[in-house]
């Protein structure tokens, strides 16, 4: 039988886009088969746009028109937007695309685990690829969620997604970790590792501060031998080397004096330090250890401090234990020394370099989680030297792609703005954009702690708790001295109903020096009010009621709700309700995003229904309740 033109079109294309489904009989018949079992699952029969969205794409690729499938094309015909629609200012056809990316991701995972033909579109482009599963795609339906240890080259199946990962992700990682650079060594267009003269131009261009480990001295009787303190020495760049926003020196690899000069007194200046130790013997056998960090531009010390009743021989690795955690947390913390330094440096010499940007970032978010008055924004203006946070961010994500700390910070920068306009939670397209940026990081550079914490605050949000904690507590393996990334992850806990977890992680992080944020605020008093704690939940009024976000607002309310003071708690949440752009809806929905477990969401609900959060409340009638 003769096959008319249009059936041969229509075999020509399944062909093409499919991979060891097209000696099928009917190649068609297996890829609309594949089709109609994802369309049926739980996420696709929910949300008929993104079961529109495929549907449209597997049909016109099926029919031989794969050439068609542009944004103009999906928005018109398959998401019901007007022909008037213009691409170029309405991102909805890039947003549901990530959706849908994501939603395949999750199908295949799970419920998909055994089907026979997997659809994937590739980002770039809207054409769908069909094939036929393989021992490749096993690693979709059973990831490995096992611990990884700390600085392990292993590439976290929980936290990437399977299909975006580029190919040599994992020689990329092992030459991060060598050469202890805080982002990845690949570029996400040529998708190969770039050696480390590379990465030095790109740590340059972007002007991250420089910090040296120096090799350390010893002095006098009963100093640790040189192996000893080698073995400090290195640990110590090992650690260093977890954190983000910082290149550190690869062992013996001292920066001349004229390295520093250049690098100090450049157009676009950077911040450099060193960091050295000496060891004195004691009569008592211990020894005590004299460690300075200097500021290698003006010669200054700017932190120093003096270790005693430190025990070499067969206790040395409860030294290097203490030794290297002081040290850290002093040093190299986002709230340490280098940061805190650099950021000023950086807004005050290399306001327009990569790094500047980052410093602009980090002061409007402190900004924004504190204060929400005229002055304060005024202030940080001023401090940022007028820079638009937003423009810069995107500017430097386009000059530099492959720079994946500032897709994290971007994406971390725009969560945080969100909660604070004048609709107090983001809107479904503005996650997907969040959760776009943030997962581009995580691929970037899987060895980030940052990274990982970003991607996990912003799936929370997303309402995906079960991720977020999965990704959460990657963040704190990839480095467990980072008290700031181990705040945000108790955060996480909380938010996703780990409270007892969350609330120790928190505890713990203040104790060692992390800030303590009205934004962290705000959930330790979600975890008070979910737990019932009287004496916690009176403790957080003073802090709740100084910084008035919508945020703390909210917790401001459970609190007093807990504490039984039910005038006040009224007229907190008729003040929301007033000031909210979308009134009671809006505050729901917040409080659906900072609690997405729903018997803690509905908890919380119902606890602010009974305080009058209602229509009638924001219309000025009397609450009920």
């Amino acid at each position: 039988m003769v096959s008319s033109a249009a059936d041969a079109g229509e075999e020509s294309a399944v062909e093409a886009g499919v991979e060891g489904v097209a000696e099928t009989v009917d190649a068609s018949a297996s890829v609309r088969a594949a089709l109609d079992r994802v369309l049926a699952s739980a996420d696709f029969a929910s949300s008929p746009r993104l079961a529109a969205f495929l549907r449209f794409v597997v049909e016109s690729t099926l029919d031989g028109r794969a050439d068609a499938l542009k944004g103009y094309t999906i928005a018109v015909e398959a998401l019901g937007r007007p022909p008037s629609f213009d691409p170029q200012s309405d991102p909805i056809v890039r947003v549901e695309a990530t959706r849908l990316r994501r939603a395949l991701d999750r199908y295949y995972a799970t419920v998909g685990a055994d089907d026979p033909v997997i659809i994937d579109v590739p980002k770039g482009g809207y054409v769908p690829q069909f094939r036929a599963r393989g021992p490749d795609d096993a690693a979709l339906a059973d990831p490995d969620t096992s611990a990884v240890p700390p600085g392990s080259t292993e590439v976290p199946a929980e936290i990437t997604r399977p299909r975006r990962l580029l190919p040599a992700l994992a020689a990329g990682l092992a030459v991060v970790v060598t050469a202890g650079l805080g982002f990845a060594l690949w570029d996400a267009d040529i998708k190969a590792p770039r050696d480390a003269a590379t990465a030095a131009a790109t740590a340059d261009r972007i002007r991250l501060p420089l910090v040296e480990v120096r090799t350390f001295e010893a002095s006098g009787d009963g100093a640790p031998p040189m192996t000893e303190l080698r073995a400090i020495e290195e640990r110590m760049r090992d650690a260093f080397a977890r954190f983000d926003f910082t290149q550190v020196r690869a062992a013996g690899a001292d920066i001349h004096e004229s390295a520093v000069a250049e690098a100090c007194a450049a157009k676009v200046p950077r911040s450099v330090f060193s960091l050295a130790g000496l060891a004195e013997g004691r009569p008592d056998g211990t020894f005590s250890l004299a460690v300075r960090l200097t500021d290698r531009c003006d010669g200054s010390i700017v932190w120093s401090t003096m270790m005693d009743g430190l025990s070499g021989a067969g206790k040395l690795a409860e030294s290097e234990q203490r030794v290297i955690h002081d040290v850290a947390v002093a040093v190299m913390e986002g709230y340490g020394v280098v940061q805190v330094r650099a950021r000023a440096q950086a807004l005050a010499r290399a306001p327009a370099s990569g790094y500047g940007c980052v410093a602009a970032a980090a002061a409007q978010r402190r900004s924004d989680s504190q204060e929400t008055r005229p002055e304060m924004k005024a202030e940080t203006r001023q401090e940022t030297r007028g820079i638009n946070v937003d423009e810069c961010l995107a500017e430097l994500t386009r000059r530099d792609p492959a720079f994946a700390l500032g897709h994290a910070v971007r994406a971390e920068t725009q969560l945080q703005r969100t909660l604070h306009d004048d609709t107090p939670a983001p809107s479904e397209a503005e996650l997907e954009v969040m959760l776009d940026e943030a997962e581009r990081a995580v691929e970037l550079a899987p060895a980030s702690a940052y990274a990982a914490r970003a991607l996990a605050l912003v799936q929370l949000f997303a309402g995906e708790p079960d991720e977020a904690v999965t990704t959460a507590e990657r963040a704190l393996r990839l480095n467990p001295l980072d008290f700031d990334v181990a705040a945000t992850v108790g955060v996480v806990f909380i938010g996703a109903g780990r409270i007892a977890e969350g609330e120790a992680l928190l505890a713990n992080a203040r104790r060692e020096g992390a800030v303590a944020t009205p934004f962290r605020d705000s959930y330790l008093a979600l975890a008070a009010f979910l737990r019932g704690d009287l004496i916690a939940a009176q403790a957080m009024l003073p802090q709740l009621t100084l910084h008035p976000t919508v945020e703390n607002r909210i917790a401001l309310a459970l609190s007093l709700h807990a504490l039984g003071r039910h005038s006040e708690e009224r007229e907190v949440v008729n003040l929301m309700v007033h000031q909210a752009s979308d009134g009671a809806d809006g505050v729901r929905r917040l409080v659906t995003r900072l609690l997405p477990s729903k018997d803690h969401a509905s908890r919380a609900l119902a606890a602010l229904e009974s305080a009058g959060l209602s229509a009638d409340a924001g219309a000025g009638k009397p609450p009920r309740g």
